[in-house]
């Protein structure tokens, strides 16, 4: 009877460790799943389309910090939501992993790029976010303007001169 009840006690006590350890291990990918980095880049974005470039700064890692001061990035913001107008919808369309950048702390890096409509002109952001301290943070913001194509396909046409 003992040598029963002490199996069976082994076989549970094993069971629960790998159950500790599949959900330790899946607590960690989800925390840096790519879904998480959408998540946070989003969130972050959002803060801009509010007009909360010095939030943005806040929650921005020291690396980000370090190479612009609240006060440069209040206006970067501000040129950025004037130049393209007030936010009609945003999407994000890929996640790109990036590689060890140079000079930059070791970590993990994605770059969530977004195809965002403006009510001036379409834009691609991208946000560039960097895994620490068990969550993503974003450490950089870039926005391009899409130039529409012709309804063909091709170029749009020059702007006619006066």
């Amino acid at each position: 009877m003992n040598q029963y009840f002490d199996a069976k006690h082994y076989f549970a006590s094993v069971l629960m460790a790998i159950g500790v350890m599949l959900c330790t291990g899946n607590v960690y990918a989800q925390t840096l799943s790519l879904d998480g980095a959408v998540a946070a880049a989003s969130q972050w974005a959002t803060l801009a389309d509010a007009n909360q470039a010095e939030r943005m700064w806040a929650a921005s890692g020291p690396i980000m910090q370090k190479s612009i001061n609240k006060e440069d990035w209040a206006k970067y913001v501000s040129n950025l939501r004037s130049d393209l107008g007030a936010l009609n919808g945003r999407e994000w369309a890929e996640v790109v992993r990036v590689g060890q950048p140079a000079n930059l702390p070791k970590g993990d890096y994605v770059n969530v790029v977004f195809s965002s409509r403006f009510s001036k002109s379409p834009a691609g952001e991208a946000v560039s976010m960097m895994y620490a301290g068990g969550h993503w943070i974003p450490v950089g913001y870039v926005v391009h303007k899409v130039q529409p194509a012709g309804a063909n396909g091709s170029p749009p046409a020059p702007a006619p001169t006066k």
